[in-house]
């Protein structure tokens, strides 16, 4: 027992394992929120009291966008600042005040305000991650760290589907929502305790730290932007065609994400199936998400960087061809039972195919072209492209209320898709390129 203990307190293996789960649980927590209004959006609908339509639901879905393209050119600076783990904790407590207001409400403003704030907390989420990961854990490591922890947004967003979909067959949808806030504060006591910004916040024993440990702990060490500004770090970033080409790719790849938050209201739609059953079967998207995002980083370590050209592009096509078939389905009316059970196998496939692309490539460039302005660079990508899918949600629920307004929805999907595959196949030949002049 007392070699067991002695472990615990010198190994920075030890401590890397709790942290990892902590951010996981923190991220997780963020999603945890944003999931249980987007699953309870088919019952607000529905709700006479409330008076939204799909063209509000849109709009508010769009403000949320705003609040996270607020928070992304803001946060990341924040946690390069003040840390991830300070910057995480508060943006967790004001995401869950926020969204206890949410489920209050009644009027379309109070609405877009409430579920704005909410997503500018959530939006710091990812820069503190990037910032808690380069104090943690080596280069060697970030694939398969950021391929777990994007893996919580995932899994969150199915278990959280699962459970507040049940809570919403049975009670009303500001219940479900107000049912979040105490699971929320059994995790916030868990995060203060575990959650340590860096190895210095622990008992690790200096006496037991080797060579390899000491490489680790100053991952930014010999950095080309080591000794940069903010203001020179982006003119940098501008600079580069790299920084372009996943900008790019992530504006495209952000809009096909944001199908997420009109799956419910699609299945409600298109399908014979009430606003609970159509919440709880947009799970698929998530579970198709969790497996792929997790499986995709250990994956993404492995691969050559010549390999991952061909992989995410034929991954990206794939994502296409789900699209497409969701599409014929719409427009030729196939919406009985088998047609509903087809809709679901293709939406998480879609998952599957989507997620890793999304997440992982950005991240890890992020990181190993960011360096000590990781946080910042993080920022700025999802900046640009949740402003592409605000844009979109302002229009896409208008566009669905329209007569073949999904079918015309769902076009705009396929486009951003096709050129998704284009930009992130050219961003990973040119990444491939670089590393190629740098190893001669």
């Amino acid at each position: 027992m007392k070699k067991f203990y002695n472990y615990k307190k010198n190994s920075r293996l030890y401590w890397q394992i709790i942290v990892l789960i902590a951010i996981y649980g923190a991220y997780s927590i963020l999603n945890f929120l944003r999931t249980t209004i987007i699953i309870t959006s088919p019952a607000i609908l529905e709700d006479p009291s409330v008076n939204l339509n799909k063209t509000m639901w849109g709009y508010i879905l769009g403000w949320g966008t705003a609040g996270t393209l607020v928070g992304k050119l803001t946060t990341g600076v924040m946690a390069d600042k003040f840390g991830g783990r300070r910057v995480f904790l508060c943006a967790i407590i004001l995401c869950m005040l926020t969204t206890g207001i949410f489920g209050m409400v009644s009027e379309y403003i109070f609405f877009s305000v409430t579920f704005f704030i909410a997503m500018l907390a959530k939006s710091a989420g990812w820069p503190s991650m990037a910032n808690l990961i380069k104090d943690w854990y080596p280069k060697t490591w970030r694939g398969r760290v950021w391929g777990i922890l994007s893996s919580s947004s995932m899994s969150s967003s199915f278990f959280t589907s699962l459970l507040m979909s049940s809570i919403l067959l049975i009670a009303s949808w500001r219940v479900t929502i107000y049912t979040s806030l105490p699971i929320t504060v059994i995790f916030l006591i868990f995060l203060y305790f575990y959650l340590k910004q860096s190895p210095a916040d622990t008992e690790i024993s200096c006496k037991n730290i080797n060579t390899s440990e000491i490489k680790i702990k100053n991952p930014g060490e010999n950095h080309f932007l080591e000794n940069s500004s903010v203001k020179e770090a982006i003119i940098i970033f501008l600079r580069s065609y790299r920084f372009w080409l996943i900008s790019i790719s992530i504006m495209c790849l952000t809009i096909l994400m944001s199908f997420h938050g009109f799956i419910p209201i699609f299945l409600n739609d298109n399908f014979e199936v009430s606003a609970g059953q159509a919440s709880l079967a947009s799970s698929t998207f998530p579970l198709g998400s969790m497996f792929s995002v997790l499986i995709g980083g250990f994956v993404y370590d492995k691969l050559s960087k010549k390999t991952r050209v061909f992989a995410l592009g034929f991954v990206m096509v794939l994502a296409s061809a789900c699209v497409f078939i969701l599409l014929l389905l719409i427009k030729f009316n196939k919406n009985d039972y088998d047609g509903f059970l087809i809709a679901l196998l293709v939406i998480g496939v879609y998952g599957l195919m989507v997620a890793p692309c999304y997440l992982i490539p950005m991240s890890v460039f992020s990181l190993d072209f960011g360096g000590k302005h990781c946080g910042l660079l993080v920022g700025i990508i999802d900046a640009v492209g949740y402003l592409a899918s605000m844009i979109f949600e302002f229009y896409g629920g208008s566009i669905a209320d329209e007569i073949d307004g999904w079918i015309q929805f769902l076009n705009i999907i396929f486009n951003a898709s096709i050129l998704g595959t284009i930009s992130i196949i050219l961003f990973l030949f040119i990444d491939y390129r670089v590393y190629i002049k740098r190893s001669i």
